[in-house]
C-alpha cells in the first residue's frame, strides 16, 4: 500500500509542478528530502514559492504545522499547500 500512496504522492508532485511551470515559474521538486517543501517554484519576478503537496482533504500532523510555521517565520515565506 505505501508504493501505492508513494505513487499517487509523485503523481500529483508532477501535475502540481506543471500547473506553476505554465504559468512561467520554474520549480524544482525536493523529492526525498523529508522537509518542509515538496516544490519550490521560482518566478522570474524573484518570488519564491515553497510548495506542500497534500492528497485531497490531506492531513496535517501536528509536528508538520509546527515545522511549517517554523519555516515560514525564519523565511518570511508563506507555505502553499496544495
Amino acid at each position: 500500500m505505501a508504493n501505492v500512496n508513494y505513487r499517487r504522492g509523485r503523481a500529483k508532485e508532477y501535475r502540481i509542478k506543471k500547473k506553476y511551470e505554465k504559468c512561467g515559474y520554474y520549480v524544482i521538486r525536493t523529492a526525498g528530502s523529508h522537509g518542509v517543501c515538496d516544490l519550490v517554484a521560482f518566478g522570474r519576478d524573484k518570488k519564491v514559492i515553497p510548495i506542500q503537496v497534500k492528497p485531497r482533504g490531506g492531513y496535517i500532523k501536528p509536528d508538520e504545522k509546527i515545522k511549517i510555521k517554523e519555516f515560514e517565520m525564519l523565511t518570511g515565506l508563506m507555505v502553499v499547500i496544495e
